[in-house]
Formats: structure tokens, sequence, C-alpha cells
């Protein structure tokens, strides 16, 4: 299997779309209703939307195919908690971390690194913005991410080799993003 590299202008252009979408009064956050996928159809392989379930929790609701070949199964629909028992260790970002996106809103930019089958490093760096239900709440991340090596490094034709294996993924870094509410 290969996954197609994203384009240099993913995270641009999700904050470019973002910064676009209409707000609800005076609220900070955009509407998940309001965006459509056609706004990101170029990449929509690199991205995701998580819904908040409460105390931390997230569950997938849409995850581009380059994820689930990135790690070489289907996560949509899964339980961000339910996996990280199955995961290292500091893979996932702590619950306080995640829940404080949605208590100040914010977006959060992170990198993670796992290894393939043949001990090639990949790297997945990632952008999250939150979006609010009908009721004006922050209730949704919309994620971009990154896929690429940093070990063999990108074939000539745009393609990168492999899948990640989620036993040795880890968190390398996570910082809050100010969208106008301050960060926690």
């Amino acid at each position: 299997m290969y996954i197609r590299t994203a384009d240099k202008n993913l995270f641009d252009d999700i904050r470019s779309v973002w910064n676009a979408l209409p707000r609800m009064g005076d609220q900070k956050v955009p509407a998940k209703s309001a965006l459509h996928p056609g706004m990101l159809k170029a990449h929509l392989p690199n991205i995701g939307i998580a819904e908040h379930e409460g105390e931390g929790r997230l569950s997938f609701r849409l995850l581009g195919t380059n994820s689930r070949e990135f790690w070489g199964e289907e996560l949509t629909g899964v339980d961000l908690q339910k996996l990280e028992e199955q995961l290292p260790k500091g893979v996932i970002m702590p619950s306080e971390m995640l829940q404080a996106i949605f208590n100040q809103p914010c977006g959060i930019e992170s990198v993670r690194e796992a290894e393939d089958k043949t001990g090639n490093t990949w790297r997945c760096d990632m952008l999250s913005l939150p979006f609010a239900d009908e009721t004006g709440q922050a209730k949704y991340l919309l994620y971009g991410y990154r896929i690429y090596s940093i070990g063999n490094g990108p074939s000539e034709s745009g393609w990168l080799p492999g899948f990640a294996d989620l036993s040795t993924a880890r968190l390398i870094s996570a910082r809050f993003v100010d969208i106008g509410c301050g960060v926690p």
C-alpha cells in the first residue's frame, strides 16, 4: 500500500477555510454545519473530524483514507480513549489537554512518530481546530495531518510506502493554538 503525501498548503488551507466560515453571534468557533467537504476537497485524504463526548473523550467520526493506510486499520467510529488502552503510554494527548481545547476553545498542533515494519520512522504532523454544535458549544475537532518519512524519505513519485505500527507510536510534541479566546 502507498499513501500520498499531503499538499504543503494543507494547514494554511484549513486555517483559511476555518477563518472564513460564519460564526453564530459573537462566537469565536464556527458551526460544524457550515463546513462542507468540497471546501477542502483536495485535502480529504488527510482530514478527519472527531466528536467531543465530554470528560476529554473523543470519537473519530471521519478519517481520510491516508489515516487508514498509515495506521493499517480503520479508525472511524473508534473511541480515542479505548484506542489509547491498546497503545504505549504517551501516544495520545492527556485527557486534561483534550478537555481544555473545548473548555477554552483553541486549536492544537501536535507531532507523532511511529515506525513501519521495516524500521523506517514516520512522522504525523497535525493541526486541529474546534467546531461548534447547533447550540454554539465547541464539540468537534477538524484536523488535518501530514504524514511523511523521516527515515528513508519520500520516493520520487511523491508516494510513501508502508504502514505505521501503532504499538511504536509516540507523541513528540503538542501545543495549544490561540483562535481568539486565549489558550489554557
